[in-house]
């Protein structure tokens, strides 16, 4: 496949009305290509059809826009990509579509405030300048296929990305209603509750439709052209509930990708997602030009925050899509490319040929895609932007505890259960299980695995190997942790009277059979908000239950580790070191950890007999400064290290039993063969 070791891309990011005749005016596709190869670019992705849904070729089924004046931009710049040796993928919106929108009103899809999307003018996708419309529409279908149809007959390309492939909110359209009619005999619910078997029903729906239309989209392709490459837009699987995407998506990929505009923790996470869950690799991971995102249009990163992000990418083994974005005439600021990018790319792309291989990994956290919500009490569906992110901001919550602690972790997809290998695997506050997830979770843990469970139960039988029943939750919603005396070990510096605080409710479980109680649910006083205090700023604990908070129980060959609420959610420095430490308890010895700060990161493989170890100083401000003084430690005998891009050895040591490599001087990265 042309993916194969194609790891520099690039997007020009053109969503361009054309109501001024100077938009799109001064498009220059030879000084563009030639800024590409002289940066060292492997591929671009071309836009066909932007958000505004007006055609960059000569279609027979859409408008074209009116500044190319019937030039066909998509066709020259494939000639010229292909010249020079660059891979073409061509972008294609889906349901964002102000043409569809604008001339076809039976498509479009309606909130659950009556209203469609350009009525509003509030923000994000709020803002009246996007024209949705719903995939579900048979008509709209219909226009998609012979879109990409025309596009796959008319052109030679690698590869095609379809972005947006999500519900950008719940729809009730008429082609909605009716569907959802057909496939249950009820009308869609008009409350949101997690309780409720009829809303899961409507939002697993959801999820199959969005599935389903990837799927028929992809095929509409494969049609014509089986050897392209799909690659649809996957980062609002990260996203919640509402959005629609799941990890079920992959069934109508080539390769995991989409674009993020948060931290490099942000970043490793999707990286490690994404190469879990991706079909093939490399998988690619979209980042913007500009500082922090495209709606600063004319501020440029660093030379060190974009070679943070196409490193990060790559020793996962990803590729990176610069996202830059035009200006409004067609003009490109080509010092991007042949200034910062190809400093970036000479210096990181000599280290492609060391990435791939077998990822090392001793703690996997489990991300359910489709379990994205929080039970909470009901609300009318018209307050469906009302959203708890605590299901994804725990688990980059615990990435960064693992990271702080140099743990070599991974992120894994519900597949992923049916084959990890690592010591421990994390189900950090997941709502709902599904039954086979569950099949692989018993296997896992019977057969010797571990599994850390924060918070919820999220099945039955998680009830049933424990010996639980649940016996709700705390009404108090500021509460602590008491360790026993079995516990402090774990719950390093809290005691009795210095609890751990846990600033939300506890789940209240009852266990059976043996298993050690490691820390019991203290509460305060009163309540908060009643009026009721006993100490007027804080709310100091004063009631000591007997109910567990943390229990550890033999299970099969395994262990499972229970706690009533998701530390790894808290900031302080002194609960993230429970967590580690709980972890560790579970884990043993690690396949290596580093004397490094926080911030930077170990990723390390095995690739062709060979361990590899890259360390990223992921410093969120620019500039980046050096470190000085890492160890790397690993627990058994090292020959030889060598430094790569300088292929120096470095200096190894033994100390108690353990390997110790001795790192110079890190600025933005290293990467060490071992």
């Amino acid at each position: 496949m042309w993916t194969k070791g194609n790891y520099r891309r690039n997007l020009l990011d053109m969503h361009i009305a054309d109501w001024d005749e100077s938009f799109l005016s001064k498009v220059d596709c030879e000084e563009y290509v030639n800024a590409l190869k002289e940066a060292g670019f492997q591929a671009a992705m071309v836009k066909a059809k932007p958000h505004t849904g007006l055609c960059f070729w000569p279609s027979t089924i859409g408008r074209m826009h009116k500044g190319l004046k019937g030039w066909d931009y998509l066709g020259k710049m494939i000639e010229l990509c292909h010249k020079n040796d660059i891979a073409v993928i061509t972008y294609f919106t889906q349901i964002f579509d102000n043409w569809a929108y604008e001339n076809n009103p039976s498509w479009r899809i309606v909130s659950p405030d009556g209203m469609n999307y350009m009525e509003y003018r509030e923000g994000g996708f709020l803002n009246g300048r996007y024209g949705l419309v719903c995939p579900n529409n048979p008509d709209y279908r219909a226009y998609v296929k012979a879109n990409l149809q025309e596009l796959n007959r008319n052109y030679d390309f690698e590869g095609m990305f379809l972005d947006m492939t999500c519900w950008p909110d719940i729809c009730l359209c008429t082609s909605c209603r009716e569907r959802y009619l057909k496939e249950t005999g009820r009308e869609i619910p008009r409350t949101i509750d997690w309780r409720d078997p009829e809303f899961k029903a409507f939002q697993a729906l959801r999820e199959d439709w969005l599935t389903d239309y990837a799927v028929f989209a992809a095929n509409s392709v494969k049609e014509i052209k089986p050897h392209v490459t799909i690659e649809h837009q996957l980062s609002p699987a990260i996203a919640p509930w509402i959005h629609g995407s799941a990890e079920s998506i992959t069934a109508a990929i080539d390769y995991a990708g989409g674009d993020f505009y948060g931290s490099y923790l942000q970043q490793s996470f999707i990286c490690k997602m994404y190469r879990n869950i991706s079909p093939t690799l490399p998988f690619v991971f979209h980042g913007s030009r500009c500082d922090p995102n495209l709606t600063y249009h004319t501020t440029t990163k660093t030379k060190d925050e974009l070679m943070l992000q196409v490193i990060t990418a790559l020793v996962h083994d990803g590729a990176f899509i610069l996202v830059d974005a035009i200006d409004p005439d067609g003009s490109i600021v080509t010092e991007v490319y042949t200034n910062v990018m190809k400093g970036v790319f000479d210096k990181t792309a000599p280290y492609e040929k060391y990435v791939g291989g077998d990822f090392i990994s001793d703690v996997d956290i489990w991300y359910a895609s489709y379990s994205k919500y929080v039970v909470e009490d009901a609300k009318d569906i018209k307050k469906r932007f009302e959203l708890n992110h605590n299901f994804r901001d725990t688990v980059v919550d615990l990435s960064s505890i693992l990271r702080e602690y140099h743990v070599p972790f991974d992120i894994i997809g519900s597949e992923g259960l049916k084959t990890s290998s690592s010591k421990v695997i994390f189900l950090s506050n997941i709502a709902s299980i599904k039954d086979d997830e569950m099949d692989s979770l018993e296997s896992y843990v019977k057969n010797g695995g571990c599994l850390y469970i924060s918070g919820n139960l999220g099945h039955q039988r998680l009830y049933d190997l424990l010996e639980a029943e649940c016996a709700g939750e705390t009404e108090h919603d500021f509460t602590y942790i008491s360790p026993t005396k079995e516990g402090e070990i774990y719950f390093e510096g809290f005691t009795k009277r210095t609890s751990l605080t846990i600033p939300m409710k506890q789940k209240l479980i009852n266990f059976k059979g043996e298993h050690d109680v490691l820390a019991t649910v203290t509460l305060p006083y009163t309540l908060r908000n009643t009026g009721e205090f006993s100490a007027i700023h804080a709310n100091p604990p004063g009631i000591y239950t007997e109910n567990a908070a943390c229990i550890r129980k033999k299970v099969g060959r395994g262990t499972v580790l229970w706690v009533s609420a998701p530390i790894e959610n808290t900031k302080p420095f002194m609960s993230r070191r429970t967590v580690y430490n709980l972890i560790k308890m579970l884990a043993g010895t690690f396949q290596y950890t580093a004397s490094a700060p926080a911030f930077v990161e170990t990723v390390g493989w095995i690739k062709n007999g060979k361990t590899y170890i890259a360390l990223i100083n992921q410093q969120e401000a620019s500039p980046v400064a050096p470190m000085y003084d890492i160890q790397i430690i690993l627990p058994h005998e090292v020959v030889k290290a060598k430094l790569l891009g300088s292929d120096t050895d470095i200096e190894v040591s033994t100390v108690n039993g353990q390997s110790v490599i001795k790192l110079p001087r890190l600025d933005i990265f290293h990467m060490i063969e071992i």
